[in-house]
């Protein structure tokens, strides 16, 4: 492309061309440039772990330990993304929100790039790229994790997109990020089975403890009660924020069996919840409001771990970097969204 081409573009313009990205006609200016820097700083990252062009002060260096530990990629994206926000001051906001204000963004996204797999960590603190994988979203669209990124493409969330691989056999979404085939109140009921019989006594009950009340309509975090009582025959309970698991009562006793580590830490705990929400008849809903080029989504609650990896891939928060709750996409990603949802047991309202 012809240097010329940019005269007179704003730096932003500029990225967003890049990126294939556009403003979308349901948002305001800022909303706009937040989601290309958000975006941007996917793509810096993942440039920054390859980057070959660090000053080396030791003749004794060592090649991975300097060029792609964490520290070197959250520095180098910070003192870039703190240029462009001197730039656009009015951005900054969405990126350091009144409630968190000492938040490092980049960071956040290479978290999220971590969690999802599109980084993988290593030894003495070193981060690389994972091996080429796709995803197909459509027909002519893509979602690459890898090393081939920024080429022909174009971004949506934190996920570079193509539009044609070479490759025959390309994953599902689902496949790549291990949603399970099975529904959320499926989840619980194979569970329950599995745990019939493991059960122990809770004969100490620490004053933190708490259960989930699947007959609530508050969110998630509101739901949480002190006794565990019927009409629950079970629910979840919490002791801190590394022991949850089930909760049952029977003859006056209380019994509970606690989650594996993986549950906790992948946050499949909210699929119990979700599934538990909808066997007592009270399903969680969600609102997809359809404009002409975008779609946006919210949420009542958070979602589980693995369909959160996914919607960073797929959608824009839009409060704030936090936001947990409300997303915006492409409407190509309609489809995917309604079934990722329900196969939560979420009841999509849409409107528009």
């Amino acid at each position: 492309m012809e240097g010329n081409n940019f005269m007179g573009q704003d730096p932003h313009e500029i990225m967003a061309q890049g990126m294939g990205m556009s403003r979308f006609s349901c948002e305001d200016e800022n909303a706009y440039i937040a989601r290309i820097l958000y975006s941007a700083i996917s793509e810096w990252t993942k440039t920054t772990v390859l980057d070959r062009s660090i000053d080396i002060e030791s003749e004794n260096w060592d090649a991975g330990n300097i060029r792609y530990t964490k520290h070197h990629v959250t520095r180098k994206c910070n003192l870039i993304l703190s240029a462009y926000l001197d730039i656009y001051p009015d951005v900054k906001k969405w990126f350091y929100p009144k409630d968190e204000p000492e938040i490092q963004p980049t960071k956040v996204i290479q978290e999220r790039l971590e969690f999802s797999g599109f980084i993988v960590p290593g030894p003495e603190n070193i981060i690389q790229l994972p091996p080429d994988k796709y995803a197909k979203v459509s027909e002519d669209l893509y979602l690459l994790r890898g090393t081939s990124f920024g080429k022909d493409g174009e971004i949506h969330g934190l996920g570079w997109y193509v539009n044609r691989i070479s490759e025959q056999n390309a994953y599902s979404l689902e496949e790549l990020f291990l949603i399970p085939q099975i529904d959320a109140k499926d989840t619980v009921l194979e569970y329950s089975r599995f745990a019939e019989g493991k059960f122990t006594l809770n004969s100490v009950i620490s004053d933190v403890q708490r259960y989930f009340d699947p007959l609530s309509r508050r969110v998630f975090s509101e739901s949480w009660e002190q006794l565990l009582c019927h009409p629950w025959e079970l629910t979840v309970y919490r002791n801190n924020l590394f022991d949850y698991g089930l909760a049952k009562q029977e003859n006056g006793e209380i019994y509970t069996l606690a989650f594996p580590d993986h549950i906790i830490k992948l946050q499949d705990v909210r699929r119990f919840m979700y599934g538990l929400r909808y066997l007592s008849q009270n399903s969680e809903h969600a609102k997809i409001t359809i404009y002409n080029d975008a779609i946006k989504i919210k949420l009542n609650s958070f979602l589980p771990g693995r369909e959160g990896m996914l919607f960073y891939m797929i959608t824009w928060p839009v409060r704030n970097i936090l936001d947990r709750t409300e997303f915006i996409t492409s409407p190509v990603f309609l489809l995917i969204i309604i079934e990722l949802l329900e196969n939560l047991n979420i009841k999509v309202l849409q409107n528009g």
